[in-house]
């Protein structure tokens, strides 16, 4: 398992942060095993940062358990507001926003498995 920021351990999903003219601006890496999110540089070997989770397995605000999924919430300028994560092992979505600094809030779920209308 990689633990450094450029390593992904069984990647769960991507979401690409594009700008108005359609270019790359980064790559959204769901890192499962490591309980992260990471944005990546668009270059070969472009250098990565956590931008949600890294701080092992959990439920708290700052933490994630095994993520799967990742999408942008963006504003009607293109700029990233925050990105949404499909926060598996918890069973919940988790909004993180970039002003947050990595703290997160529950948007759906977080109730435990199952089929009630507060679940996931």
């Amino acid at each position: 398992r990689g633990a450094c920021t450029t390593v992904a351990w069984a990647s769960g999903g991507v979401a690409v942060e594009q700008a108005a003219n359609g270019s790359v601006i980064a790559y959204l890496v769901a890192d499962s095993y490591n309980h992260r999110v990471q944005r990546c540089a668009p270059a070969e070997g472009g250098a990565c940062t956590t931008v949600a989770g890294g701080h092992g397995s959990g439920r708290a605000k700052n933490q994630l358990n095994d993520p799967r999924g990742v999408a942008l919430e963006q504003a009607a300028d293109g700029s990233v507001v925050a990105y949404l994560v499909l926060d598996y092992g918890n069973n919940r979505v988790q909004r993180c926003a970039p002003a947050e600094g990595g703290v997160c809030t529950t948007v759906a779920g977080g109730n435990g498995e199952g089929s009630a209308a507060n679940q996931l």
